[in-house]
Order: structure tokens, then C-alpha cells, then sequence
């Protein structure tokens, strides 16, 4: 994994950030580290995801384990989805607007 965690003292307590995002292929350095899509800048999107949650989830709560790789765009595109598709796999691609 290519994130690393640091530990602050902010009086009264004391939390835990992510200092940095790095891709788990590449090594390329995310822009942010406190946003859930570490790779979009300002008004662009790029958030791709590779991830798998495991576990129970009833009405009153619940838990589990989610599994997840930092993939920066251009693995995604350059490595994962060839891959995939050496795999057999086909990418659904659905457009969107706002």
C-alpha cells in the first residue's frame, strides 16, 4: 500500500490523517491526501476505484472489511483495463452529465 499514515497530537486529542496518496503501481504522487478521490484537482474528475467490501450489514448497523488499491488515471487506463480485458473482462462505460 502506498498511503502513509501519520498520528497528530491536536490538544485534546489525538487523530489520525493520511499524509499522502501515492499510486500502488507507479508510485505517482496524488494532489490531495484528505479527499476520498485523491486524484481530482479542482474542477476535474478522475477517481478510479478498485475496491471490494466484505462483511454484514443489517438495519441496526453492522461491519466489515473493504479492500482497496490506490490506482492513480493513467495505471487505470494504461495497465488495469488492459488487463482486465486480457482477463475477458468488458468495461461498462455509461457517459453522465450534471
Amino acid at each position: 500500500m502506498s498511503r502513509v499514515v501519520k498520528t497528530r497530537v491536536t490538544e485534546p486529542k489525538e487523530e489520525t490523517y493520511t499524509a499522502e496518496v501515492r499510486c500502488d503501481l507507479c508510485g505517482e504522487l496524488a494532489p490531495q491526501t484528505e479527499s476520498y478521490y485523491p486524484w481530482e484537482e479542482s474542477y476535474d474528475v478522475a477517481s478510479p476505484e478498485v475496491r471490494m467490501q466484505t462483511g454484514e450489514h443489517y438495519p441496526e448497523g453492522g461491519s466489515g472489511e473493504t479492500t482497496f488499491f490506490d490506482i492513480c488515471p493513467g495505471c487505470f487506463t494504461s495497465k488495469v483495463v488492459p488487463a482486465l480485458k486480457a482477463m475477458g473482462a468488458e468495461p461498462v462505460v455509461e457517459t453522465w452529465e450534471c
